[in-house]
């Protein structure tokens, strides 16, 4: 598998001069596998997926809050109707799904609606993903903490494993749940959108912090940590000062960095 950051800003897409090493695209994150494309989240990133000409391509949301599906039209590519793509989530049943992508992008909101019109956007239940996919690989998914909710996945092929874990707010009753959920993966996205101190302060918010990340690894045992959905206000130096303070095994996403996993 080989993962792909497209966008890995949190809340509002960001453009400053001191905002651009690690880019302000919101949440998108892409997974090549040996015969399918899967695409978690559709922000802002998402306008610079590539449809695979060889491979499935899905894309998996997490939930329906605007940093996570406003790229979805902008992405020149899903206009030639060779470049099928199915659309499911974990979150809730597929007509809902379908009525909120449909709703979000159609009058008065958005000038078209993009569902209508596009009719290489297909939507596929869940629990049918699996069977899409095929059986060289493994989707799980779980609920996660979060206003509105949120989906946390994860991705096993051969001997790989990827954990998508964006926009939960860590607390001490998910730990048993989200290590089994998560332990010894290759590769572990993280919500680190808050540092500690921050955190104080943002209750309720619905999202977690770099220095829990870090404890929870402790237990989960996660080879790979890349920490994503930045805050729209942090700064390339201060991105590289927290990077420069974290241990040997975790990362900051940043737009346009690949990793195998």
């Amino acid at each position: 598998m080989k993962l792909s950051i497209h966008g890995c800003r949190g809340s509002v897409p960001t453009s400053s001069g001191s905002i651009h090493k690690y880019g302000g695209n919101t949440s998108c994150f892409e997974i090549i596998t040996e015969n399918n494309q899967i695409i978690f989240d559709a922000g802002t990133g998402f306008k610079n997926v590539k449809f695979s000409k060889s491979r499935v391509s899905f894309l998996l949301l997490s939930h329906f809050h605007h940093d996570h599906i406003q790229g979805l039209p902008f992405n020149p590519e899903l206009f030639d109707p060779k470049n099928e793509i199915i659309i499911s989530s974990g979150l809730c049943d597929i007509e809902l799904v379908k009525q909120t992508i449909q709703k979000c992008f159609s009058p008065p909101y958005f000038p078209f609606d993009v569902v209508s019109l596009l009719s290489n956007i297909k939507f596929l239940p869940f629990n049918a993903v699996q069977d899409k996919l095929g059986k060289a690989i493994s989707l799980g998914s779980m609920l996660l903490k979060h206003p509105g909710g949120s989906t946390g996945y994860k991705l096993i092929e051969k001997n790989s494993s990827f954990i998508y874990i964006c926009d939960n707010e860590f607390d001490e009753t998910q730990r048993k749940s989200l290590v089994n959920f998560s332990k010894n993966a290759d590769l572990l996205i993280w919500d680190g959108m808050f540092t500690q101190r921050e955190l104080a302060d943002k209750k309720g918010w619905g999202h977690s912090s770099i220095e829990q990340a870090i404890d929870f690894n402790t237990g989960a045992n996660c080879n790979k940590i890349v920490i994503t959905h930045h805050a729209p206000s942090r700064s390339d130096k201060e991105l590289d000062q927290i990077a420069r303070d974290l241990p040997e095994l975790f990362i900051l996403a940043k737009d346009g960095l690949e990793i195998e996993v």
